[in-house]
């Protein structure tokens, strides 16, 4: 057997498109006459539970013993063998997914929460839906099932934006009579950056026989960074689109009446440096969570699943290369010039009830759930001085009458954002047997998302207009009185533009989908049907320094 085979296996099954099942060794097939025949993997894409060799539906499965083999843990890990998926990111957490290439759009991360449409493409912890704009929900495969994919439209028995498809993060349940548990580690050099080392461990105990067992599992990844914040200085230059507004010398550019002479830098304007934030693999992530889940078997028809989930993301730095530094001199690869600190820090917790039961040949099933995600992000916005308006912001020309002379303040800023997202969702579905010819399904949902996002811009460095302060100034900003904000105090000095948004949205929705087996496991005929009410709200304040 050749030293790869098992992952070239693994990798070919994936882009293959079938299903993915535990590989086997090649020369497994003389010790075991049934080795060669296809791993049954069941998933629950029809919210049934089936074969996967007999849905009749685009799917992906990526199983734990997959996820295992080629050694992914996060989406950005494991997107890279999904056909037809791709997501342009700014970093973990920070994407927004394309399926077959249909997707509500790309925009910038910041204010994502306020601006960005809503996600085409659905994220689900299980039966709980995690869409946030601009944000996937990045959910670290320790003890996962699988993983399924599901392309195309998925919006009969999938809501929570799924006209595109629908990833679902799988976990696994509480095992009855079953005392088990595991340990793993590892450890590994990113190329061109810093060590990584990840440690998972899992437990199953049976409390009662028969009647009760608990699962958990807890995780600590850490990813070693790979680009390097090196040395540079940005110095303000006369082809800097906005010097106009420091007007030096008086009367220049092409705004002047009559237009002047181009524009250059004030004396003043001294270039500031990255030396104290400069060094190698600024951008390490950390993943660390946690997951209990509880299955009471009530009787022989009815059960119980509770579950609770913590997650903790902190990526440090960015995940991007600049291929100039602030003053134009070329870099090498995997590095930027950045002159503040930078971060994304991602949590969230999700508290999720399953009642699983019968009434006669009908099977029932009602799941709710809680998700809670808060965000905090700091980024690096120096560069932006370089743009058409950011001057405005920086610099001021002369006022003799005042003592004022062309002024331009330091070029060194960042934004910022906070978001606070949280979903409610209940669901209740009736179904007929998996075995029956003529198959059905009926069912109700209700969801309701809730978005608060801040973001601020702070690229404003002039000083702050005061009662004693009234030239070379601009003010501080503030929400109107009475706006719905989550902050309705002034913003700091440094703020030149910030959004303060309350968004969301409840939906209700009824949906029936109905299977009958032309040709049992050869040809089925599917059909369903999707009612849906939708009410999307936003309220806020957008406001600029004037």
């Amino acid at each position: 057997m050749q030293p790869h085979s098992k992952l070239s296996c693994a990798i070919a099954a994936v882009l293959g498109g079938g299903a993915l099942g535990h590989p086997i060794p090649a020369n497994s097939a003389a010790e075991n006459p049934a080795a060669d025949q296809i791993q049954e993997i069941t998933v629950t894409a029809q919210r049934r539970t089936e074969n996967i060799q007999n849905v009749p539906i685009a799917i992906q499965a990526l199983t734990s013993e997959t996820l295992a083999q080629l050694n992914v843990a996060t989406f950005d890990d494991f997107i890279k063998y999904l056909p037809n998926v791709t997501a342009p990111t700014a970093g973990p957490g920070q994407a927004q997914i394309f399926m077959r290439g249909l997707s509500a759009g790309s925009n910038g991360t910041q204010s994502g929460g306020s601006i960005t449409g809503f996600p085409n493409v659905a994220i689900y912890l299980d039966d709980q839906s995690g869409q946030l704009p601009g944000r996937n929900l990045d959910v670290y495969a320790a003890d996962l099932e699988r993983v399924e994919v599901l392309e195309g439209p998925q919006g009969t028995l999938f809501g929570a934006g799924a006209q595109a498809g629908v990833i679902r993060y799988i976990t696994n349940k509480p095992k009855m009579n079953l005392t088990e548990g595991s340990v793993t580690a590892g450890y590994g050099v990113t190329a061109g950056g810093d060590p990584n080392s990840d440690l998972v461990a899992v437990i199953n105990l049976p409390l009662m026989a028969d009647t009760l067992a608990v699962r958990a599992v807890i995780y600590d990844d850490q990813r070693g960074g790979y680009i390097n914040n090196v040395p540079a200085t940005f110095t303000r230059k006369a082809s800097d689109l906005g010097i106009g507004f420091a007007n030096y010398p008086t009367g220049c550019g092409a705004n002047s009446d009559p237009p002047g002479p181009p524009c250059q830098v004030p004396p003043s304007a001294a270039p500031i440096n990255n030396y104290n934030l400069a060094q190698r693999a600024i951008n390490p992530v950390t993943y660390k969570g946690i997951r209990a889940s509880a299955l009471w078997d009530i009787n022989s028809d009815w059960n119980a699943l509770i579950s609770q989930s913590y997650q903790s993301m902190d990526a440090e730095g960015v995940f991007y290369q600049m291929p100039n530094a602030s003053d134009g001199a070329p870099l090498p690869n995997q590095s930027v010039t950045l002159f503040n600190n930078s971060f994304n820090k991602d949590k969230f917790e999700n508290t999720a009830l399953t009642i699983n039961g019968r009434f006669g040949d009908l099977k029932a099933v009602y799941t709710g759930a809680y998700l809670v995600r808060n965000v905090s992000q700091i980024q690096d916005y120096t560069n932006y001085a370089r743009g058409v308006y950011a001057d405005y912001y920086q610099c001021h020309g002369a006022e003799p009458t005042k003592g004022l002379t062309s002024t331009c303040y330091s070029p060194s800023t960042t934004w910022n954002e906070t978001e606070h997202n949280s979903h409610q969702s209940h669901e209740f579905r009736l179904s007929t047997p998996d075995d029956w010819r003529f198959r059905g399904i009926v069912g109700a949902f209700w969801e309701q998302l809730k978005i608060e996002d801040q973001l601020n811009w702070l690229y404003k460095t002039l000083p702050a207009c005061t009662v004693t302060v009234t030239a070379g100034c601009l003010t501080d900003v503030a929400p109107a009185p009475g706006t719905t904000v989550s902050n309705p105090n002034t913003r700091n000095d440094n703020t030149a533009y910030f959004n303060d948004v309350h968004r969301g949205y409840k939906q209700l929705a009824f949906f029936t989908s109905l299977d009958f087996d032309i040709i049992p496991k050869v040809l089925t005929v599917t059909g369903g049907t999707r009612y849906y009410h939708f009410d999307n709200t936003e309220k806020g304040a957008n406001t600029g320094s004037l």
